[in-house]
């Protein structure tokens, strides 16, 4: 199929070598991220996706926000998104060291963790050519746990906002009730369980469109025909007869990083990373909510409200949407009216600066 991601605007792809860990581990991980150059000044927009997530996930959001640039109020120097090192292109550049530590620790499940997601994280942002920029970073899912762990295990590279949207924080008090606990541990369920191959992409697209799975119905189309081009890759059979497409996150680093504990935090560290984002010229923690309550609840979203002891700047919810929100196109117009916000905020105050 011929590239989504061609056309009008067309995002720089660019690789990394980043210094983090794997397994708890020292290790040299490759990250695979795209960049939207914009203009000279204003924002810089980091995002990162969820499990199972990559990043051209938000190329159709990214284009329209950026057709919107005409009539905004706020400036964006420039857009990044960025893979997990072992999901979308960066698994496929990281393959032979996720499989070398998976066999060294002797588990049948992957061993990159939330807390690995976040040392790559802390490393992307400690690039030197993000010094004095106005980061403004962005989570969807479990992206923001990843967020919230990179920005209390290291403190010297901080954004000057932070926008969360649906966080599926979570907190050792949590009950096994929650919705939280439960679609967690579905999740982990059927990542370990379900299909991983398929003969060809058509094949694996016509499977979404006829499996009766109703989660792919509410994503936009294109969303949808970019997961299939950039979330799969073809294999060699073993046997060197043929070849199928199969995920680039394999489902037993999936499944790793579904479990509830990848999503633990201590509501303290939440705490923290709102104090230290109203402090000092930046500009706060903004959550936008699913208006659908499939993951997160009444009671969890009092909950992690709760934990950030209420310092959470500014709430949305986009009306309509479900838990996978990021992967729906009308979620843009969150997106525009709070960086009309932060930008504007940026751009009459005191900025922080990312200088570290």
């Amino acid at each position: 199929m011929s590239s989504i991601l061609s056309g009008s605007i067309v995002p720089e792809r660019h690789g990394f070598p980043l210094s983090a860990t794997l397994g708890g581990v020292d290790a040299s991980l490759k990250c695979s991220a795209l960049r939207y150059p914009v203009s000279p000044g204003g924002m810089t927009l980091i995002f990162i996706h969820g499990v199972s997530g990559h990043k051209e996930q938000y190329h159709t959001t990214i284009t329209r926000l950026l057709s919107l640039r005409d009539v905004a109020t706020y400036d964006i120097r420039e857009i990044w998104s960025i893979d997990f090192p072992n999901h979308g292109e960066a698994a496929t550049l990281n393959r032979r060291l996720l499989d070398e530590y998976k066999a060294h620790s002797g588990k049948d499940e992957g061993t990159c963790t939330t807390m690995d997601i976040a040392a790559y994280l802390h490393a992307f942002l400690s690039l030197s050519r993000f010094r004095g920029h106005n980061i403004v970073g962005m989570g969807h899912s479990g992206g923001c746990t990843v967020w919230v762990r990179a920005l209390t295990m290291f403190t010297s590279v901080y954004p000057n906002a932070l926008i969360l949207l649906e966080p599926t924080l979570m907190f050792p008090f949590m009950s096994p009730t929650d919705p939280r606990s439960i679609h967690g541990a579905a999740n982990v369920r059927g990542a370990r369980a379900k299909r991983d191959t398929w003969s060809s992409r058509a094949e694996f697209r016509h499977w979404l469109a006829t499996g009766g799975k109703s989660i792919w119905s509410r994503w936009d189309p294109r969303v949808l025909d970019l997961y299939v081009e950039h979330a799969l890759e073809e294999v060699v059979s073993s046997e060197g007869h043929g070849s199928y497409i199969t995920p680039k996150l394999r489902k037993d680093e999936e499944a790793a990083i579904y479990t509830c504990q990848a999503h633990t935090i201590e509501p303290s560290q939440f705490a923290s990373v709102c104090t230290a984002l109203n402090e000092a010229g930046r500009h706060g923690v903004h959550i936008i909510w699913a208006e659908l309550e499939e993951f997160v609840s009444k009671t969890a979203k009092a909950e992690i409200l709760d934990a950030a002891g209420h310092r959470v700047k500014t709430q949305r919810t986009v009306a309509g949407s479900g838990h996978l929100v990021g992967r729906v196109v009308f979620v843009v117009w969150a997106f525009d009216d709070l960086w009309c916000e932060i930008g504007s905020a940026i751009a009459t105050g005191r900025a922080w600066r990312c200088d570290a």
